[in-house]
């Protein structure tokens, strides 16, 4: 099943990527922006403290050490007499580092000054907690910008594509077999909607000629076909009507009539097939399957050619369908003369049942990589001297009917065709 595909989609799925990857950037470059600004601020401040505490023991040695909930200081003295000094901040060197003492996260600045160290510690505790909830600030702004992105891209492109779909509508609403419709591109202002419908316009002008240039075609075609037609049936049977004509005489006759009768047939179906293809199909009277199998068997016998070959008709339940004649028989007419061409001896047997007609042959069968293929125009089996159009045809003629044919090989030999209606007659 093939998915469709809205551009309207399309853009708003185009236009949240963007703001997603947008905010995404915008987020980190914030968080990265401010991670180094509470750096330098922290640092600024344990400067600060160093700066207060050194001028503090110089002017009074025995200055206690600073402790607040965020600051810890220490001197390190090069005596070791420093117990007091957990042993993690002994070990530090002057510069800048990052401790954790007693499970509680620490920004240090170490400072020597003399033969002392001085340290001082900063609780960053606070600081990662407000880190955490501004990067979750951050992430909920990215999500909630990437889902407005999306809304508002999808309203957006309703809006920028409104011209399109409103060229979509009345280009469905033509009907090109009528009159030749009005312009389109006259009757939108902007310019890439205006190309669009030019083009639509000289596709659909072009289309209601075709379509004009095909019916006048059918009528002349059926006019000048079936006249010759019906002079050379009015003359063939002035012919059997003389008492003087021998047998051999009026069998040549008799051939003729039947010959007529199967082009006024083919010229029915080819007329048929020849209307456009997207209309439903005409239906006729309803038909019966039966006495248009017993006609087809009448008129096809003469192929066998003496062969030892038996054609018998079953009928299990006489079908009737609501079809032209010429098509029903010229689709039936093709296989039942497939099966009497490629059948050297044994049976042809067509089965008649409630909404399907079945041709079996006793010949040599299909090769199976060909069956598939056997419908498609000018393939033909192995021994085939035809054009290979003929299961083609009927392949068009089952189509534009609703019709369903298919072909398998018989088991012990020989090939099945079966023709299933579109329903069984209610």
């Amino acid at each position: 099943m093939q998915v469709r595909r809205s551009l309207r989609n399309r853009v708003a799925v185009t236009l949240a990527v963007f703001g997603g990857v947008v905010s995404l950037t915008l987020a980190a470059v914030i968080y990265l922006a401010s991670q180094d600004l509470e750096r330098r601020l922290i640092d600024e401040t344990l400067t600060a403290e160093l700066d207060d505490y050194v001028v503090r023991r110089e002017r009074n040695p025995h200055s206690l050490p600073e402790r607040t909930a965020t600051i810890r200081a220490f001197v390190v003295m090069p005596d070791g007499n420093s117990a007091r000094v957990p042993k993690a901040v002994t070990e530090l060197v002057p510069g800048r580092h990052r401790l954790l003492l007693d499970g509680i996260p620490y920004r240090a600045a170490v400072r020597s000054v003399g033969e002392q160290r001085f340290v001082v510690l900063y609780d960053v505790t606070a600081l990662r907690r407000r880190e955490h909830g501004f990067l979750l600030m951050l992430a909920v702004s990215v999500l909630m910008i990437t889902v407005i992105s999306a809304f508002a891209g999808r309203w957006l492109a309703g809006r920028a594509i409104a011209p399109v779909t409103e060229l979509m509508r009345r280009v469905s609403e033509r009907q090109p077999e009528e009159d030749a419709p009005p312009p389109l591109a006259a009757q939108f202002p902007w310019h890439e909607v205006q190309r669009l419908a030019a083009d639509f316009d000289n596709y659909l002008l072009r289309l209601h000629d075709f379509i004009e240039r095909e019916r006048l075609f059918t009528g002349d075609v059926s006019h000048e076909l079936r006249t010759p037609l019906a002079v050379i049936q009015g003359a063939a049977d002035l012919l059997m009507a003389d008492p003087d004509l021998n047998r051999k005489n009026r069998l040549r006759i008799a051939r003729i009539n039947r010959a007529v009768a199967e082009m006024g047939e083919i010229s029915g179906a080819l007329l048929a097939l020849a209307r456009e293809q997207d209309t439903p199909a005409a239906q006729g009277k309803d038909c019966d399957v039966a006495a248009v199998v017993e006609e087809l068997v009448s008129r096809h016998r003469q192929l066998l050619h003496d062969k030892p070959v038996a054609v018998n008709v079953r009928v299990i339940e006489p079908p009737r369908v609501a079809a032209d004649h010429a098509v029903l028989a010229m689709t039936i007419g093709n296989l039942l003369r497939n099966a009497l061409t490629f059948t050297e001896s044994g049976e042809v047997r067509i089965t008649l049942e409630s909404g399907a007609v079945q041709v079996e042959d006793t010949g040599q069968g299909l090769q199976t990589p060909e069956i598939q293929k056997l419908f498609s125009p000018y393939v033909r089996g192995g021994d085939s001297k035809g054009a290979g159009l003929g299961l083609s045809l009927v392949q068009r003629l089952c189509k534009r009917q609703g019709w369903q044919i298919t072909l398998a090989n018989r088991p012990g030999g020989g090939t099945v065709a079966r023709l299933t209606f579109s329903s069984p007659p209610g």
